[in-house]
């Protein structure tokens, strides 16, 4: 990682510049590209790198799900019990810290996932007729990684129901998005059928308007508010999810409300922020748009935004907008939700990028006997990793309050009870036969005494 920084900034440190405030710029690169040579780069990761996503406890035994994420919030995989501390605080206010072998890890890829259930917005605009820079038209190559996506779900087993919703407007095959379409798609296209939408789709002259933020409300709404989507018997909430997968923008004509739309948005992003958003931007950057444009005014980096790309850029014999990928936009509606943002630019990297969402989907499983338990108490508990490999140093988790049921009664496991019925029906016939044999005692003596 420094070494690739370390070169990126000598490369940009080297492009020539076209004005003084760019030798200033570019100044400041070379010194920048020093000081990483010289200093170790720290680990960028955010405050909640480590988090403890559930907790759950049977008599003193307790058991964590931990996420473990990078700056990115890409699942860090490949992580042992040496790499993981337990940090609990008893109720007398003293700290013990939990290590391997008082700590059991399960990784990712054994846990038990939840159950999920995950929205596809798939973009049908025209601009998805275009080829990648594999020479694969962008429709085909999504189509492609969202099969490899759902034969990867059958093929772990998750517990996932996934709706495909495809979206857009403005042509003779609109597809339009209300949270009906959403929840008729989530109950009757199991995968089998969904792979059979799949391939319709493919086949379809696309030409309709990205209309980003609407469907994306709808999506979000419908599962903020389904009440099926609560805790189930075992007091597991699913985990919900969309993955909105464009190659554009929201091209409204009135470009000047835009700005208005997106705090809509981001609002109700932030209202039903249990829903997590995953955003895929299929196609070029805006400064590669930029490049192979011809524009009438110079643009610094910081400048290239798709209002000004609009207003100052065009394509000789092409329509400009059908190249725009809005990637600030995309990484702030997934940042807002916790969620993963990708900028793939050809087939094999979409395909990539849907197994990056799948990796959200497991997480880390600690357990553990908590020390010096006592029946209906709370402790304040901590996951902290340590990792030389990933660079990871004293990384925290959230802090929680774990509080243990009265674990002298505990339900009774399934052998146990069916032991408990079996005896139960043992008895039950031998008190039967006893009470048969001294009725049938009884009677006879009875007659003896008439008899005599």
């Amino acid at each position: 990682m420094k070494n690739f920084t370390a070169l990126f900034f000598t490369i940009a440190s080297l492009i020539p510049v076209p004005n003084k405030m760019d030798l200033l710029n570019q100044s400041t690169l070379i010194l920048a590209t020093i000081l990483f040579n010289i200093f170790p780069l720290p680990v960028l990761a955010n405050y909640n790198a480590v988090e403890i996503i559930r907790d759950s406890s049977k008599g003193d035994n307790v058991s964590l799900k931990v996420r473990v994420v990078d700056d990115e919030r890409i699942p860090i995989r490949g992580l042992t019990t040496e790499n993981f501390e337990v940090k609990t605080t008893l109720p007398d206010g003293t700290e013990e810290i939990l290590k391997q072998p008082d700590i059991r890890l399960i990784p990712p890829e054994k846990a038990k996932p939840d159950p999920t259930y995950l929205v596809i917005l798939l973009d049908m605009s025209g601009s998805m007729k275009h080829e990648d820079d594999s020479g694969t038209i962008k429709l085909r190559g999504a189509i492609n990684g969202v099969q490899a996506f759902l034969e990867d779900i059958e093929a772990q087993n998750l517990p996932l129901k996934v709706a495909l919703v495809p979206f857009g407007e403005g042509c003779y095959n609109d597809y339009p998005v209300t949270q009906e379409i959403i929840r008729e798609s989530l109950e009757s296209r199991p995968y089998r059928k969904t792979k059979s939408f799949l391939n319709k789709l493919a086949r379809v002259d696309v030409c309709a308007a990205t209309n980003l933020y609407q469907p994306l409300t709808e999506a979000v709404e419908f599962l903020g508010t389904e009440e099926r989507f609560q805790a189930n018997s075992s007091g597991i909430i699913p985990r919900l999810g969309v993955i909105l997968f464009t190659d554009g923008f929201d091209a409204d004509d009135d470009r000047e409300r835009e700005e208005k739309r997106f705090q809509e948005l981001k609002n109700t992003l932030q209202q039903y922020n249990h829903v997590t958003v995953h955003t895929m931007g299929y196609g070029e950057s805006l400064s590669q748009v930029y490049k192979r444009a011809d524009c009438d005014l110079y643009l610094s980096r910081n400048e290239r935004t798709v209002n000004n790309l609009l207003r100052w850029c065009y394509i000789e014999g092409k329509d400009i907008r059908e190249f725009i990928v809005d990637q600030d936009r995309l990484e702030e509606i997934a940042r807002t939700t916790g969620g993963i943002s990708r900028f793939p630019e050809n087939a094999q990297e979409v395909i990539d990028s849907l197994n990056t969402f799948l990796t959200t989907l497991r997480e880390y499983e600690i357990t553990y006997q908590q020390p010096g338990a006592e029946k209906a108490s709370s402790y304040e508990t901590q996951v902290i990793v340590n990792s030389d490999t990933h660079r990871l140093n004293n990384l925290a988790s959230n802090s929680i309050t774990i509080r243990l049921k009265n674990f002298l009664y505990q339900p009774l496991s399934l052998c146990e009870r069916l032991s408990i019925l079996f005896i139960t029906i043992i008895l039950g016939i031998w008190g039967k036969n006893q009470f048969n044999q001294w009725s049938q005692h009884l009677k006879q003596q009875a007659k003896r005494n008439l008899n005599s």
